[in-house]
Parts: structure tokens; C-alpha cells; sequence
């Protein structure tokens, strides 16, 4: 079983070596394939450093900045192994994980997906969203990292959605893959262990997570009014509608085909 780790890339230069330095230590991992999305800082020259020290290190550069999503989906488009994971350029693998994965597809084969327990991590709060805040579960389901899945079924699904609007303030291209996933790829194995730790800072998808929501009774959370007014919330629901009935489309009339 191979695996391939696609880290997206943007100005990154700071962080990517932790990055790919926990991506080589996780065992079956052939290849980690770093995305550049067109960086101004020094992010091509630290990656080109690390793959003249180890030979699965990959580098690819977008020619137009964009974005996260389509960043993830040409690493996807050039990775060779059959299995991939997704690991953000500022944050690092735990443990084994991919090996844990790994073992689950060898006793179950028609698994398609495997997610970890992740650690969310502030360098100036600390630790955050602890498994007992209501909002750790989903902020796991919302995010692609964290995951092991069979390469030829992210390439039913088309990949991530690359509408503009995801660019936007409210972003949600994660969420719309995620939803995808869950809708076409259950059951989704579960690995206990934490296996990827989110470093989150001030402005990150995770600060501004926790800025937008609130704890509520009988141990749930809620958004409060503040998200309503993101000028363009109505224009990334209608876009990840969109998505998921394309993906459906695309997941039926695949079905059928062994797509290598």
C-alpha cells in the first residue's frame, strides 16, 4: 500500500519543513507532493531544499494563486500512490497515523475512508477545543486532513470545488468535500488515537470558528447572528449545493467503471 501526502502551499516558508518532516516519518508514504500556490515568500526554495534531501519529497507550482482546494486537487492529479491524505503546510502528523490507516484498509478492503482524532493547538492560548467541547467533533468532520482515503475515489468525485465564492470570507471547501464524502463513502473509519495536530492562530479557520459559535444547553453549540452577515454565507451555501449534486452525478456514473 502506497500512500501520497499532498500539502498545499501559500507563503508557508516558516512552517512547511515541520510539515513534510512529520509527513516522512509516518510509515507506507511514498511520496509527499508539495503544492506551491504561487508563494512570495521563500516556500519553493524550503521545499526544493527538502526534496534534494529525500527523494520523495515532490514539488508542483500552480501558475495562478488558487486556493487551498485547487491546490489539492492538481496534487492529487500528479500523485501516484493509491492512497492519499491531505496535511496543511502549517500543521504536522502524529504518531503513525497513516500506519494505523493503513492497517484498516489491509482487514477491511472495501474501506474507502479513514479520519484520525485531531489536537487543536493556539502557540499563544494553548491547547483549544478540547473532545468534550461539542464543537470538536465537528470541526474533525470539517476538515479533508486527518484522513486517509483510496485515491480512485476522490477522482469520481472530481476533487475539491473550486468556485470563487470558497475564496471568499466564510471560505467552505473543506465542509463541501466533507459533505460529499459522508454522503458517498460511509462507513468512514475512525482511528482513536490523535493523529494530526491543527496549529491555529489568530485569523485561522479555527479561531474564526470559534469566534462564530457559542456554547448552548444540553452540551451542543450554535452560530450566533454575527455569521449571518457575511456578505457572502448565502452565496457558499447555494455553491456547496451545487457541489454535492454534481458530485452525486459524477459518483453514479462512475460506478460502474474502474477509474485507475
Amino acid at each position: 500500500m502506497d500512500v501520497s501526502i499532498i500539502i498545499p502551499c501559500f507563503n508557508h516558508a516558516s512552517t512547511l519543513e515541520r510539515a513534510v518532516a512529520s509527513a516522512l516519518r509516518q510509515s507506507g508514504v511514498t511520496e509527499v507532493l508539495v503544492v506551491d500556490d504561487v508563494s512570495s515568500d521563500e516556500s519553493v526554495g524550503v521545499a526544493q531544499n527538502l526534496a534534494t534531501s529525500d527523494d520523495r519529497v515532490q514539488i508542483s507550482s500552480l501558475e495562478i494563486n488558487s486556493g487551498p482546494g485547487a491546490a489539492r486537487n492538481r496534487g492529487v492529479a500528479q500523485a501516484v500512490g493509491s492512497f492519499i491524505s491531505f496535511l496543511d503546510a502549517d500543521d504536522e502528523l502524529m504518531g503513525d497515523f497513516i500506519g494505523a490507516a493503513l492497517q484498516l484498509f489491509q482487514q477491511n478492503p472495501e474501506l474507502i475512508v479513514a479520519k484520525c482524532e485531531m489536537e487543536f493547538f493556539d502557540p499563544v492560548k494553548g491547547y483549544i477545543l478540547p473532545v468534550d467541547d461539542p464543537r470538536h467533533p465537528s470541526a474533525i468532520l470539517s476538515s479533508s486532513c486527518g484522513m486517509v482515503m483510496r485515491r480512485n475515489h476522490f477522482l469520481k468525485m472530481g476533487g475539491f470545488p473550486e468556485d470563487l465564492v470558497f475564496r471568499g470570507p466564510s471560505g467552505g471547501e473543506d465542509v463541501a468535500f466533507m459533505q460529499a464524502v459522508m454522503a458517498h463513502f460511509q462507513p468512514i473509519a475512525r482511528i482513536e488515537q490523535p493523529g494530526y495536530r491543527v496549529w491555529s492562530r489568530y485569523g485561522s479557520h479555527v479561531d474564526r470558528f470559534l469566534a462564530s459559535t457559542r456554547l448552548a444547553d444540553g452540551g451542543t453549540f450554535e452560530f450566533m447572528a454575527t455569521l449571518k452577515l457575511e456578505p457572502d454565507i448565502d452565496r457558499v451555501a447555494e455553491a456547496t449545493l451545487q457541489y454535492l449534486k454534481v458530485v452525486a452525478i459524477r459518483v453514479a456514473a462512475s460506478s460502474s467503471i474502474n477509474i485507475i
